[in-house]
């Protein structure tokens, strides 16, 4: 019978050569057992930052992902259990974030409409806002700030009024449901500085300068 992976009889040991492995009970963790752990994200969703305790990288691809964009299979504790995380590379994350869907907004208040190839910001970003205006719709926007690719969500009347359809609301009432949520002085500047994007690439660094822990096949 396969044995449960937990903090208290998984181990890091050192080979001759340098070569750290991955252990259960003295035994060598096979792919079999690393599925099991739960796969649950390292990246606190707020602010990027680290959850947990990370034990090092897996060169392993348990759900068929070897062709996504460059990313890494983490090890983590978190309390007394141990699990997996994927965490992709800081281009290509597509990090939800409520802010990433609220700049996409101030972008739109401020004219931001499929017309434009590129987004004025505190820096020229490109975004992509996908979703259609129904009356319950909702849409989503991605665009790359400081080197880091956001994902957010993107409310019904910012989207009537990015495809310009009938009813849509003015700019002044766009920003008054921004200013709801992001406080009565935000700009789309402001609101883009709340965006993780620092606190991301230095987790992504942190993970990426793990040592890769070795399993059994």
């Amino acid at each position: 019978m396969t044995k449960q992976l937990t903090t208290q009889n998984a181990t890091i040991t050192t080979a001759a050569v340098e070569v750290k492995t991955l252990t259960i009970s003295g035994k060598q963790v096979t792919l079999a057992v690393f599925r099991q752990l739960e796969d649950k994200t390292i990246l606190n969703p707020l602010d990027a930052t680290l959850v947990g305790e990370p034990w090092g990288r897996v060169n392993y691809h348990p759900d068929k992902c070897a062709d996504w964009p460059e990313h890494l299979h983490v090890v983590w504790q978190v309390g007394s259990e141990l699990r997996r995380a994927h965490v992709v590379t800081p281009a290509e994350a597509a990090h939800k974030h409520l802010y990433a869907g609220l700049y996409a907004e101030a972008l739109i208040a401020d004219g931001l409409n499929p017309s434009h190839s590129r987004a004025k910001g505190p820096q020229s970003t490109r975004i992509q806002v996908v979703g259609g205006a129904t009356d319950d719709g909702i849409g989503w926007a991605r665009f790359n700030y400081q080197d880091v690719r956001f994902h957010g969500p993107v409310r019904n009347e910012f989207l009537r009024a990015y495809h310009g359809r009938q009813g849509r609301l003015s700019s002044e009432e766009l920003w008054s449901r921004i200013r709801h949520v992001a406080g009565p002085d935000a700009t789309a500047e402001s609101i883009a500085s709340r965006l993780p994007a620092f606190a991301y690439k230095e987790s992504w660094q942190q993970l990426k300068d793990l040592p890769q822990l070795f399993i059994a096949v």
